[in-house]
């Protein structure tokens, strides 16, 4: 009696599934939905192809905006009936899309993709790091050594924006936090210097920094660690516990690289 019943609610489970196939209404797929990119322009076409726009020959479709580090819809320019139409940019809202393409308001966005769904990917979290050396008694290292690094674009991008991750331990030697911050510009063959902070006891900055670099159609990270990052200038401090799920945040993937105090710490973006 239960293997009849099983079957028979396995039969009507196909059914249901094939009537809203052919009806044209499509469930999401569970792993799709999970966090699947879609397509943006079809979205663009369909969400603002109406009125005097339906008669446009070319298609609306989804462009990057570098300016504002988002997607939106544009609009080619549309002649006829003696009315022109101007080319432009309209909003593309990413839970609005999500939700009409895969049935759930939840997206992330990585870089230039955007995805429906919850964020599930693993990562790995960055090292903790020992305890840095007690307080020097004045023969530190500190005093005539420093700690700097210059970041360089030798890549065939005009220009590039960089941001860096490193451990800041604050000024009451507080257990050491993640800063992540950005952006620098940097120009096809520039260089850009930074520096870091002391410890307390005069010693320079002796550890490790996490490097990652964009440009409209390219991102530089290895994938060493993932850090939550924004499109305009930031200072996240604890950039290792933020849940990166704010509205235009996304985990950059990143390089790692040691730095030297006194030494000439130099790293190229290819």
């Amino acid at each position: 009696m239960m293997s009849a019943l099983t079957r028979q609610t396995a039969l009507g489970t196909l059914m249901f599934s094939v009537c809203l196939a052919m009806s044209g209404i499509l469930l999401p797929e569970p792993v799709k939905a999970g966090g699947s990119s879609i397509n943006l322009s079809k979205f663009c076409d369909g969400r603002y192809r109406t009125g005097l726009l339906r008669g446009l020959q070319g298609k609306i479709r989804a462009k990057w905006n570098p300016k504002r580090k988002k997607w939106g819809c544009y609009i080619p320019q549309k002649i006829g009936y003696g009315i022109v139409t101007p080319a432009g940019f309209k909003p593309l809202g990413y839970a609005e899309a999500c939700r009409k393409m895969r049935g759930t308001s939840l997206y992330h966005v990585h870089g230039r993709t955007l995805h429906c769904g919850r964020d599930n990917a693993q990562r790995k979290q960055p090292p903790r790091q020992p305890q840095p050396a007690p307080p020097s008694t004045g023969n530190g290292r500190g005093e005539a050594q420093y700690t700097a690094l210059s970041m360089c674009n030798r890549s065939r991008t005009d220009t590039i924006y960089a941001a860096w991750v490193w451990h800041d331990w604050g000024e009451r030697k507080r257990p050491k936090n993640w800063r992540a911050q950005g952006w620098i510009r940097l120009a096809r063959g520039q260089c850009e210097r930074i520096e870091f902070p002391h410890y307390r006891n005069g010693d320079p900055y002796d550890d490790t920094v996490y490097l990652h670099a964009t440009s409209d159609s390219i991102n530089w990270g290895k994938g060493d660690y993932a850090f939550c990052l924004h499109p305009s200038d930031f200072d996240h401090l604890g950039a290792d516990k933020m849940a990166c799920t704010g509205r235009d945040q996304w985990l950059a993937e990143t390089f790692e690289f040691q730095l030297n105090p006194g030494a000439e710490n130099r790293f190229n973006f290819n």
